[in-house]
């Protein structure tokens, strides 16, 4: 009996490490695919930026929620009830503007409550240099005034 349960124990041993044996070498192929795997993943995206001479813009996200659409409409109608922006309006026309003028922030855009308040702040600045008419900083006039 002892033999027989001695030669079951060797067979169930060269059984498991047969096993053992076969998921090592089982493991090492799969790390090995990974691997190569992510080598030919990151050769790819490499190849896709090069083809691709134009940056990849971020999507845009609109502003959904209606309290804060109203928030920033309140805004708006503010900086455009002041008379920066109606002198502005009439100094300068739609077609001669250009991207050092103040622009309108775009209240449907998404934006964080800190942008969007920086956004609105520099805007209002902007507006004050047509508050007396003048482009360039009307402050500058009355201080040379109070000077002399």
């Amino acid at each position: 009996m002892n033999n027989s349960v001695g030669t079951n124990r060797n067979a169930d041993e060269n059984e498991t490490k047969e096993v053992r044996r076969g998921t090592k070498e089982k493991i090492k192929t799969d790390s090995r695919e990974n691997s190569t795997s992510r080598k030919k993943i990151k050769l790819n995206n490499r190849n896709e930026t090069e083809d691709n001479s134009k940056p990849k813009r971020k999507l845009l996200e609109l502003e959904t929620d209606p309290s804060i659409l109203q928030r920033r409409q309140k805004q708006i109608d503010y900086g455009k009830n002041t008379v920066g922006y109606h002198s502005y309006l009439q100094q300068v026309p739609m077609d001669k503007r250009t991207k050092d003028d103040p622009k309108t922030p775009d209240k449907y855009t998404k934006y964080s409550r800190r942008s969007w308040d920086m956004l609105i702040k520099m805007w209002r600045k902007k507006l004050h240099q047509y508050d007396t008419g003048d482009k360039k900083e009307p402050n500058m006039e009355s201080d040379e005034d109070t000077d002399s």
